[in-house]
């Protein structure tokens, strides 16, 4: 089998796992890179642990396409598609031997997350809140839906009409992978949620949609907040994910506990959770002095 042929066998695999079409691009990407790499008519059998190490020291793995250094974790998540891919190779036998198995991630500091203080949260929702008109009553109201349920973007877009139950105060999403969760909602988002059900003109459908009626997609939505952002004076390091970010360390701050927040949103495990769990000097400060 060449390799061009293993890919596309992976690409139905994945298809048929139910990745999202973001996953699979980023797969599918680096793949590519492989194939141009070591030739699309490669036989698969002939990929070697030391191809695999020369293909990853190259430019083409660890440089961007301009040709500048990959970022660590950008070369780590390539790591993980060549090692996903081969182990995918072996369990369907279409190889005995992993040639991926000696393949390690690097080290990385987990990034801080890019949590919005108090003020600059009350300075965005008032800077919106100014401007009268559904566009921006829509807007508030998808910020402040990501600010008190933490939600991704993507599910955010997803979302339908008949997604939300008013009466239970529940929401229910679609998380990465297609995967359905329920998330809860405070009593603002439940007025707020309602209110914007009766101005629509159906009652099903998309719950947010864009200016022409269609579901607002999730590019629309990052500009969005990237105009209401720079009209508050807000820095540029703010990206609407930043929402959900600053959802978990709000939730964080006030209950200390780590897997509470990592169900709220959805980790599988509380190892990615951990960035949200910032302790401050002062905090430490205490705690030591309270030792005995």
């Amino acid at each position: 089998m060449t390799l061009q042929t293993a890919i596309r066998h992976f690409e139905a695999q994945l298809q048929a796992d139910g990745k999202c079409p973001g996953t699979r691009h980023y797969y599918l990407w680096d793949l590519d890179r492989l194939a141009e790499a070591l030739g699309p008519g490669t036989p698969i059998r002939s990929i070697t642990p030391h191809r695999l190490a020369q293909f990853v020291n190259s430019p083409g793995f660890a440089c961007t396409p301009s040709g500048h250094p990959k970022k660590p974790s950008s070369v780590n998540r390539s790591k993980s598609t060549l090692r996903v891919f081969f182990r995918f190779l072996v369990e369907s036998d279409y190889l005995t031997r992993d040639p991926a198995r000696l393949i390690r991630d690097a080290r990385v500091q987990q990034p801080m997350a890019r949590a919005m203080s108090g003020p600059e949260v009350k300075g965005l929702l008032a800077t919106i809140r100014k401007h009268r008109g559904p566009i921006a009553r829509r807007d508030e109201l998808m910020f402040r839906l990501m600010l008190g349920a933490g939600i991704r973007l993507g599910s955010l877009a997803a979302l339908n009409v008949g997604d939300i139950d008013v009466k239970a105060g529940t929401l229910r999403i679609r998380a990465k992978g297609g995967v359905e969760q329920t998330v809860y909602l405070n009593a603002q988002l439940r007025r707020g949620l309602a209110g914007h059900v009766r101005t629509l003109a159906d009652d099903v459908g998309a719950l947010f949609r864009s200016g022409r009626g269609g579901r607002i997609g999730t590019r629309q939505v990052q500009m969005r907040f990237a105009h209401w952002r720079d009209q508050a004076g807000l820095a540029h390091q703010f990206t609407v994910h930043s929402l959900r970010h600053t959802f978990a360390t709000r939730l964080y701050q006030q209950t200390r506990d780590l897997h509470l927040v990592r169900e709220a949103l959805g980790h599988a495990g509380v190892g990615t959770t951990q960035r949200y769990a910032v302790i401050d000097k002062h905090s430490l400060r205490a705690a030591v002095n309270r030792l005995s």
